[in-house]
């Protein structure tokens, strides 16, 4: 009776004082603000969360799941012939130059490394396991990938370039953030907000951690603030790829996947290549990490090259390679999916003002090299004055050069 005594008297006490929950330290969400968050009830981002690789930016094959596969039709590769062989037929890449460029790709721990000069292989080679039909992340050069698929939706009445994507994006239709311009949008200038990088320590409010694993990648993209006037800024924000596939996927009411397999993927010979869905048959993720072999990434760079033209049918909508290849107002290395090589910039950069982070020792040696760009200095380089593709994948090294490999080339081409 005296337990009984003491411990209702305990909690009559306890009721008389003010027990409110006690302050949340630094660091640790407000929990009645974090359980109305939806990624705190979604099991895809916290399999994700849970499973993170010992490197999350060069995951391994398992955290790719659920595979939103591109359907290729895969064909023969281009011909590799020696440069013997290959000057038969005009000038080409003389083999000291050659050399130097697989030395020196190496030397930077480059996992492959192709040549390809009028059409003819010049160099194929590997490294670290990596092998013709690996499937290689592409990181950011996926963001040229939507661009590019962005021109069917233009040349089939779609899309109009200069719309506000609210016109697409319903959800957006009175909000400020939908007078943005499907152009805005393409060419980095949405005024969308830069995310703060919270790491992955931090869950609540970490906007790009849940863009890349939440379970909802529409509702993740949609999460971002209207930060600026559209037009005013260069900035690669996270979410600007993502929209604009959005707005592609609703103006054609079908899954980017399967425009990119039957309007290029299968045209120009490729293999199946992979974006990842946000969830099982879901939404794929394009702001990011698309896989396809090394030579796909290649063909890929040899498309744009030759103006969306493969084996003389026009694959892309004609005239759409020189929009993606035009200079926006705000950076004039930078068009509509694509970087550009001139004019010469030493340490370009993704957010204007910022430092830059791409370094390059001296202008190229042509000035019309198209570039599509990840991250790790993975790189397709495209000079079509001279029909030359060059595709490196490697993770990122302190001493890149921007400049080397298209610059040794394009020397080599001139002392023939």
């Amino acid at each position: 009776m005296k337990a009984v005594f003491i411990f209702v008297f305990g909690m009559m006490a306890l009721g008389a004082t003010d027990a409110h929950a006690a302050d949340v330290p630094p660091g640790i969400a407000d929990p009645d603000k974090a359980i109305q968050d939806p990624v705190y009830n979604d099991p895809v981002f916290f399999w994700r969360y849970t499973s993170v690789p010992d490197n999350p930016y060069e995951p391994e094959a398992y955290f790719y799941w659920p595979p939103a596969v591109v359907q290729g039709n895969p064909a023969p590769s281009f011909e590799t012939v020696g440069v013997a062989d290959a000057s038969e037929t005009g000038p080409t890449i003389p083999e000291q130059s050659l050399d130097a460029m697989v030395e020196w790709a190496e030397a930077r721990e480059s996992n492959a490394l192709i040549v390809i000069h009028r059409g003819n292989v010049l160099v194929e080679q590997y490294w670290n396991d990596m092998q013709p039909d690996t499937l290689a992340n592409g990181r950011a050069i996926t963001r040229s990938v939507t661009p590019m698929v962005l021109g069917f939706a233009v040349a089939d009445g779609k899309v109009d370039l200069d719309k506000p994507i609210g016109r697409y994006i319903k959800e957006w239709k009175d909000d400020v953030r939908g007078q943005v311009t499907v152009r805005q949008l393409a060419q980095n200038v949405s005024g969308l907000e830069v995310a703060p990088q919270l790491g992955l320590d931090q869950i609540y409010g970490n906007k790009d951690l849940c863009l890349v694993y939440c379970g909802d990648v529409v509702r993740a993209a949609l999460s971002y603030d209207y930060a600026r006037e559209p037009g005013t800024k260069f900035e690669v924000a996270q979410e600007n790829s993502q929209l604009l596939a959005l707005v592609i996927e609703r103006a054609m009411k079908r899954p980017i996947q399967e425009i990119l397999s039957e309007r290029v993927w299968k045209k120009i010979g490729a293999a199946d290549a992979a974006f990842q869905f946000d969830r099982p048959d879901g939404v794929a993720r394009v702001m990011c990490c698309m896989r396809a072999t090394p030579r796909d990434w290649t063909r890929m760079g040899v498309l744009i090259m030759q103006n969306g033209i493969w084996n003389g049918e026009q694959v892309l909508p004609e005239g759409w390679v020189e929009t993606m290849a035009t200079p926006s107002d705000r950076n004039p290395n930078f068009g509509l999916g694509l970087w550009l090589g001139s004019p010469f910039n030493e340490m370009r950069t993704y957010f204007e003002d910022d430092p830059g982070v791409i370094p390059q020792s001296e202008p190229y040696l042509s000035d019309d090299v198209l570039i599509m760009e990840g991250g790790g200095f993975r790189v397709v380089y495209m000079v079509p004055s001279e029909d030359l593709v060059i595709f490196r994948h490697g993770p990122g090294v302190p001493n890149w050069d921007g400049a080397y490999l298209v610059n040794t080339a394009l020397r080599g081409l001139s002392a023939e």
